[in-house]
């Protein structure tokens, strides 16, 4: 297979802008900074030289026997026994060069610039067949980019067109995956480079032809030696060995077979070869080749070895973390795990202090949860050591878990409410309210015209809150149930006025009653804009009104955030129901952040269309600047189509609307409409609105009304044959999504 291919191996390292400076210190402190990156990246090349000695053995043919990934890192078998390693992500190599293989089989490389060249100044360098060679890249003290022809004997820095040397740290964060995507496809691995070209190997997992004896084997003059061999699905042999050396191979039985090579002799040593490889060249029934080898050597003859190690990281658990390390032309490898605050040990302190390891394989136990280590490993063969590999890896952070929130707060603890964060510290004494009765109006005074009050709300048995007179928000209030798994209920025949400041409400319900005398919410007598009304986690039950009505125009809400909660809107409401109604407002612009996410919105009959936001299109807009952000993502709307649109405004900042499910009954005829927007200066470039599914419905589905100034070039939702709901239950208000559609809809 001789395949062109490209690969990108980038990743962050930022150097910071120099200044003059006669301090010393100063200068000192930049040196080591950039010998700290130095050593740093180091660490990170052997990823770098793994895969583009992985990729040139791919692109010159053959077949894999295996191809399994794990976090990221392919380990690849190939039919001749041989391990590869391919790193799918950024191993955090810094502006790498760009190589590639020409038609030709030459190597070429591009070093930043845009152009490409042939290695070594202008002469073709093999980079296939049997007088292949392989690039070894590094990086010097100074930080420039080195590589290497001779298996890394020697190196020489990189120079670029201009024949300066090409830094290997780059000014500015660079970040890039090697490759675009590497998968088993049809039985073959499909490796897709970022230039979007496609490397195809077979997988044939019944041929395997290895020679079983890893690194150099040294011989004495005319010794005997004798390997196994795995054989599978092998239908014909051929052996090659250097001059002077013999080889032969015993027939297989149970798909074991017996290399034996014989060196030679002390009276043939000036015609023999003092060392190369011994080949077998295998064949399948289907015309496959392995080509299996095993490199020999005289005793007498100088040995190269080049350990290497490549470190990644794997699983972790709140106490241990899990390393894959694959080496290369070691014999062993030692460690030394330590927390990443630690300054890295070199290879001496490794070798001298480090733990034995074993396999591929390495996992550390009793570690401290949520914290970073690091793994430096230094490969060894013999005496000889290469170079140190890493890698890091966090335990997973143990998060408390807590179910009385007014304990945790007055024990000093930070508590999330409504996606905020609480503590004793930063916002004072708390409040803690018991319903003693059935319906307990006295809990509105714990909050009325308060400036600020943290309200934390319990029960009794079955009793419950009544919110029987007007309760004006003048502060920054926050009502939250005590208990995690016990929502307090609060009934409701009056109203909450939002003058001025902040309302949170989580984890409570709310109760209509069916009533029709008011809204939960308004704005009346407001003195400015409210700065937010968050809820998370609340149930609103026998809804007839919305639950806003912004009855003063003047003034705004510069937050309207809802997440987590479910509406239910009662069979005595208006055919044509607003949940949050903007009214005549004609400050929109005022507005920064509308946030309607993984909630509920169902009917009991099908006599109702709903609007989630709604104003008053005819109250002319004229502020600015439009800086609200909208996302509508993740929820379930039960049969509640929308004729008006379920989200109607004047002009956006941006706009998402994804992964909902729209759901009607198939006996409902309503053309709906997801959004309405009426400014003619909109941005049409700032909605992403793909991604929704719809069912049931006679009428269509529809992103964008004809009147919005926004439309998309597919507007239309399509419907889906079969309900994406599992279960559609409005008696207890649980809806779930099928398998198929497990990521639509509210997360629950």
């Amino acid at each position: 297979m001789n395949k062109l291919f490209r690969f990108f191996a980038v990743a962050a390292f930022t150097m910071g802008v120099s200044v003059a400076c006669t301090d010393m210190s100063d200068i000192e402190d930049r040196l080591d900074s950039l010998e700290g990156r130095v050593t740093a990246l180091e660490t990170q090349i052997v990823g770098l030289n793994s895969n583009i000695e992985a990729l040139q053995q791919l692109v010159a043919g053959g077949t894999i026997n295996s191809a399994t990934v794990k976090d990221g890192v392919w380990t690849i078998v190939l039919s001749n026994g041989e391990t590869l390693t391919l790193t799918q992500g950024s191993v955090g190599v810094g502006n790498a060069p760009v190589m590639s293989v020409d038609a030709e089989g030459y190597w070429m490389v591009d070093y930043g610039n845009g152009a490409t060249h042939i290695l070594i100044d202008g002469n073709k360098v093999k980079a296939v067949g049997t007088d292949g060679i392989t690039p070894v890249f590094g990086v010097d003290a100074e930080g420039y980019w080195t590589v290497s022809y001779d298996g890394g004997k020697t190196f020489t820095q990189v120079l670029g067109e201009d024949g300066k040397p090409v830094s290997a740290l780059p000014e500015g964060e660079v970040q890039d995956p090697y490759f675009e995507d590497v998968k088993l496809v049809d039985g073959n691995l499909e490796i897709i480079l970022r230039s979007g070209e496609k490397i195809t190997v077979p997988v044939i997992a019944d041929f395997l032809c290895a020679i079983e004896g890893a690194g150099l084997q040294l011989f004495e003059p005319g010794e005997a030696k004798p390997f196994n061999v795995t054989i599978k699905g092998v239908k014909s042999t051929m052996i090659t060995t250097p001059a002077g050396w013999n080889a032969s191979l015993s027939e297989a039985v149970d798909g074991k077979a017996v290399l034996t090579v014989t060196a030679p002799g002390a009276t043939k040593s000036t015609i023999a070869d003092s060392g190369s490889d011994v080949t077998i060249l295998a064949f399948s029934a289907q015309n496959y080749a392995a080509i299996s080898k095993i490199q020999v050597q005289l005793t007498d003859a100088p040995v190269v070895i080049n350990p290497v190690a490549n470190v990644s990281a794997g699983e972790a658990t709140e106490t241990t973390l899990t390393y894959n390390v694959a080496t290369a032309d070691a014999t062993s490898w030692k460690y030394i795990h330590q927390l990443e605050t630690e300054a890295a040990p070199d290879a001496a302190k490794i070798a001298a202090e480090g733990a034995e390891g074993t396999g591929s394989s390495l996992t550390i136990e009793g570690l401290e949860f949520g914290t970073a280590y690091v793994l430096y490993v230094l490969p060894v063969n013999g005496t000889i050591q290469g170079k140190v590999a890493s890698a890091k890896n966090t335990t997973v952070e143990v998060v408390e878990v807590i179910t009385d929130l007014y304990q945790a707060y007055l024990d000093g603890k930070e508590i999330e409410i409504a996606g905020k964060k609480y503590s004793l510290a930063v916002n004072g004494e708390p409040v803690l309210k018991t319903a003693a009765s059935k319906t307990d109006a006295t809990f509105k005074n714990t909050f009325h015209q308060k400036q600020s009050a943290v309200v934390f709300l319990e029960a009794e048995g079955e009793n419950t809150f009544a919110l029987t007179s007007v309760a004006e928000i003048k502060g920054d209030i926050t009502l939250v149930s005590r208990y995690t798994d016990k929502p307090v209920t609060v009934e409701w025949t009056s109203n909450i006025k939002l003058m001025n400041g902040s309302f949170t409400l989580d984890n409570v319900v709310l109760d209509g009653n069916g009533i029709t005398v008011g809204y939960f919410m308004n704005n009346a007598n407001s003195t400015a804009d409210f700065d937010g009304v968050y809820f998370n986690k609340v149930t609103v039950k026998n809804i007839i009104k919305p639950v806003l009505y912004a009855n003063v125009a003047t003034f705004g809400f510069k937050e309207f955030v809802v997440t987590n909660s479910s509406f239910h809107v009662a069979a005595g409401a208006q055919a044509k129901f607003q949940l949050f109604n903007f009214y005549k407002s004609s400050v929109l612009h005022t507005y920064k952040k509308i946030t309607f996410e993984n909630n509920i919105v169902y009917c009991d009959d099908l006599a109702h269309q709903v609007q989630l936001f709604n104003y008053d299109q005819n109250v002319a807009q004229a502020g600015s600047p439009w800086e609200v952000e909208v996302s509508i993502c993740n929820n379930t709307i039960y049969n509640a189509p929308s004729a008006n649109g379920y989200f109607k405004f004047f002009q956006v900042k941006s706009l998402k609307m994804n992964k909902n499910i729209f759901w009607a009954d198939p006996s409902i005829n309503v053309t709906t409409y997801c959004m309405i927007i009426y400014s003619e200066a909109q941005d049409q470039t700032v909605f992403d609105t793909t991604d929704n599914i719809a069912y049931g419905n006679a009428g269509s589905w529809t992103i964008a009304h004809s009147n919005s100034k926004f439309i998309p070039e597919v507007n239309k939702i399509a419907k889906l044959e079969a309900s994406p709901l599992a279960t559609a239950d409005v008696a207890t208000g649980t809806f779930t999504a099928t398998a198929d559609y497990a990521s639509y809809g509210a997360q629950r």
